[in-house]
């Protein structure tokens, strides 16, 4: 039988593939696959050293001590209406809770179980046409202890609230707006009731976004952009803008016996040499890294740090092109500029040959194995000639000038980006003025749309579902469709897609999603590789996640985290 132990490295533990299938609720699809995997097929690269799955340890737990992590990120803001960044969600995902979550790193049975599971809602069920949703909530769960909630309980009423703030602004607006009225039975129990059906609304609000945040700091404050306050296993004790967070443990947190750690510090640090030397000289107990030559060299100073290669199915970077405007509202100036640049390039120098060619939905949404260069369809290729020939009956025989602006996530991102720019001037007389920008700036400058010409886009980290891959991401009407997406067919299929119960179906209009995007090139994927996670030796149960960065939008892992020493 035919087992889903692929990524890139060391294979996962051996699981059945009809287990696997049910643990994503995928199950019906059996007979047609999800992700079975064939390694002939599939890798495109070769295999790194490292593990791809890490359990969790067998050893009984200890309590106390603290974590540091050297962070590229800082929240933009706090509110979480106002902003997906993960700079906030780092630390929302460890003070608020959501109805539902994902599981953890120590509950997991691989790093692809995406079964879902109670947060403060212990039980959920759907109406038969998908339009009604009821949450039974967890009794005696409390708000953080501090004032103005001092450990009130929290109640269905509060769910409703803060889906009722949702809905009224902000990025999440285009989520809770399909919701057309919310009725609360007993104290314990909301039911929602929604526009239109949707297969997928458990899903939607167990992203990492949908915190719930208190009805007391908003009336009082007006905003969330001061305080965090919520029921998560953390609560924040400082936040020092650019420069530190410090989170510490909940002593009422509902999950008994959770967090382990007494303390979380998240220290602002933008620059890669920096968090590289905070891991080496143990400031920072957590560093992420891109190349398996970056790992090779951390590990001659640190022999004993812990690597574990993190799963790459799907790429969060393109370059976004402004296409509600000339050049690049023309299909052909989209179709020439991706038929231009050598993305093989970038896999085998960038990359050491680890990395996919890029799509923007995880693979396993819409087919078995990852895709090939063939799969991804006749603009994905490097084609130079016929770039410049359809620039041309585009009417841009000599090119034209154009601008675009980035934030260096990681190093390699830079010379990426370089790359790009070297042939859209060689192939097509495109010359691009490259300007980068720092996180905060980048990030509203990306996602308020407040931008011409071209930039280094993304999707952001922390969708799981298809339904926030598609139509959340995708959908014209959407706050979180960075990338300019207006196409009718688009929107069609996606608004289709949520509203289709069977898998098989899912499957297939999926697949007529992602063929769409491609032929019209609305979203240019880049190369990527999710890259590698560090630790020290003593830490426990820090496995990473598919779709779920553990010390990102996934941090709220780290309330099972435990030391070893």
């Amino acid at each position: 039988m035919a087992t889903n132990n692929r990524v890139h490295g060391t294979p996962r533990p051996s699981i059945g593939r009809r287990d696997f299938l049910k643990q994503t609720g995928w199950a019906s699809v059996a007979g047609a696959g999800l992700v079975g995997i064939s390694r002939s097929r599939a890798l495109a690269h070769p295999p790194s050293p490292y593990a791809s799955w890490l359990p969790a340890s067998d050893k009984p737990p200890k309590r106390g001590g603290g974590v540091t992590r050297a962070s590229a990120w800082d929240p933009p803001v706090l509110d979480p209406r106002l902003t997906n960044s993960v700079g906030l969600f780092q630390i929302a995902t460890l003070t608020y809770n959501r109805l539902l979550r994902y599981p953890l790193a120590d509950e997991a049975r691989n790093n692809a179980d995406l079964t879902l599971k109670g947060d403060l809602a212990e039980t959920w069920e759907g109406s038969a046409d998908a339009r009604t949703w009821t949450f039974r909530l967890r009794q005696g769960v409390r708000w953080h202890n501090v004032p103005p909630l001092n450990g009130r309980e929290l109640v269905a009423d509060d769910i409703k609230y803060c889906y009722e703030a949702y809905a009224k602004e902000g990025v999440q607006s285009f989520t809770f707006q399909e919701i057309e009225g919310m009725t609360v039975p007993d104290r314990y129990t909301i039911r929602m009731h929604l526009k239109t059906p949707n297969s997928m609304f458990p899903q939607n609000v167990a992203e990492a976004v949908t915190v719930i945040f208190p009805r007391e700091v908003l009336e009082e404050d007006g905003d969330l952009k001061k305080r965090m306050i919520g029921t998560g296993p953390f609560i924040l004790k400082e936040h020092d803008r650019k420069v530190k967070v410090v989170l510490v443990r909940n002593p009422d947190y509902f999950d008994k016996g959770y967090p382990y750690l007494n303390e979380y510090r998240i220290l602002s640090t933008p620059d890669a040499a920096t968090r590289r030397a905070a891991f080496r000289t143990g400031q920072s107990d957590i560093l992420g890294l891109q190349s398996l030559a970056d790992v090779k060299a951390v590990l001659k100073t640190n022999p004993t740090a812990i690597v574990q290669e993190v799963t790459t199915v799907l790429s969060p970077f393109g370059l976004t092109l402004a296409q509600d405007k000339p050049p690049f509202n023309d299909v052909r100036v989209r179709r020439a500029i991706s038929m231009a640049i050598d993305r093989q390039k970038h896999v085998d120098t960038l990359y050491e040959g680890h990395a996919i060619l890029g799509w923007g939905i995880p693979y396993f949404y819409f087919q078995d194995d990852l895709p090939t260069a063939a799969d991804l369809g006749p603009y994905w290729q490097y084609r130079p000639a016929e770039a410049k020939k359809l620039l041309a009956e585009a009417g841009y025989p000599n090119g034209f000038k154009t601008t675009l602006f980035y934030y260096e996530y990681f190093p390699q991102m830079t010379s990426q980006i370089q790359l790009v720019q070297q042939d859209l001037k060689r192939n097509l007389n495109v010359e691009v003025a490259i300007t980068k920008n720092d996180y905060t700036t980048y990030f509203g400058r990306y996602a308020e749309g407040k931008w011409e010409g071209t930039a280094w886009g993304f999707q952001t980290g922390y969708a799981v579902s298809l339904d926030e891959r598609t139509y959340q991401y995708i959908h014209s009407k959407s706050p979180k469709n960075y990338f300019r997406v207006a196409d009718p067919v688009i929107d069609e299929l996606a608004s289709k897609l949520r509203q289709t119960r069977d898998r098989a179906e899912q499957r297939a209009i999926t697949r007529k999603i992602v063929a769409r995007e491609h032929d019209q090139v609305l979203r240019m994927w880049m190369p990527y590789d999710a890259g590698f996670a560090l630790w020290h030796p003593h830490m426990r149960n820090v496995g990473q996640l598919d779709l779920r960065g553990n010390f990102g939008y996934g941090s709220s892992t780290l309330a099972r985290l435990w030391l070893d020493r």
